[in-house]
């Protein structure tokens, strides 16, 4: 998406709130990186004062970080904010799944289903960011079902750190395969209304994920906090994909 196009959207549907947020979270921001006011108010044709405003509610969500002399920068991934919003998720998340059993229609599975064909052609292109999509599509159908939208927005809005962790492991074509083979599971234990394997399965798609973690962790440790964040000097950030720099194959 080119300087044109970017501030296009901005003014019709997209705020500077959205623009930063999904860059950050859909990983075309490398954790870490300096967040330049100057270059991002030229970049987006707009004032200052919605950057910081912008900026403000990231830091709220953990997403940026503000230090007296580095400025405002990416937050890396935190191990403990990973864990605990994992375990938010899949707390909820079991739950709601719960009370889905009694009272869902065979409408709602196919909803389902559809989600995980739409992952299916994203794993053919091998494309993660649009796989994630539908991964937060096919868990929400429980959320929406049993009236409980708010936690899921709750839960989405706070998980910025887990989302990361999430798209970085999904770059990896034998993680996507184990996910869409967990949530044809998933369905068949719906089906049964098998609540106890369905809480177990749970806990190994969201929250059992050490080795994982662990993995991640020692293929990039640059992305994750150690103590003080520290600035990078790459430049003209915003128009970068790190996600693709990286070799994931």
């Amino acid at each position: 998406m080119g300087k044109q196009e970017i501030q296009t959207s901005l003014a019709s549907d997209k705020t500077v709130y959205d623009f930063i947020g999904r860059k950050i979270l859909d990983l075309h921001i490398k954790p870490g990186e300096t967040i330049n006011i100057n270059e991002l108010e030229k970049f987006l044709n707009v004032s200052r004062s919605p950057i910081r405003d912008a900026l403000i509610q990231l830091e709220k969500e953990g997403l940026v970080v503000t230090t007296p002399k580095k400025g405002t920068i990416v937050s890396k991934i935190n191990a403990g904010r990973v864990k605990d919003e994992r375990f938010l998720r899949s707390c909820i998340e079991e739950r709601v799944v719960e009370e889905f059993l009694d009272i869902y229609q065979e409408s709602d599975l196919e909803e389902m289903r559809d989600a995980m064909k739409a992952q299916e052609r994203a794993i053919k292109n091998f494309d993660a960011r649009e796989f994630l999509v539908w991964d937060d599509i096919m868990h929400s159908v429980p959320f929406k079902v049993t009236g409980h939208q708010f936690c899921l927005n709750t839960v989405l809005n706070m998980s910025g750190h887990y989302s990361r962790i999430r798209l970085l492991s999904l770059s990896d074509m034998t993680t996507l395969n184990q996910n869409l083979e967990q949530h044809k599971t998933m369905i068949e234990l719906i089906i049964k209304k098998d609540s106890e394997s369905l809480k177990t399965l749970i806990q190994g798609h969201i929250t059992n994920k050490e080795s994982e973690f662990q993995s991640l962790l020692n293929r990039y440790p640059d992305l994750f906090e150690t103590d003080v964040p520290t600035a990078s000097n790459e430049t003209n950030i915003w128009e970068s994909d790190f996600l693709k720099q990286k070799d994931f194959t």
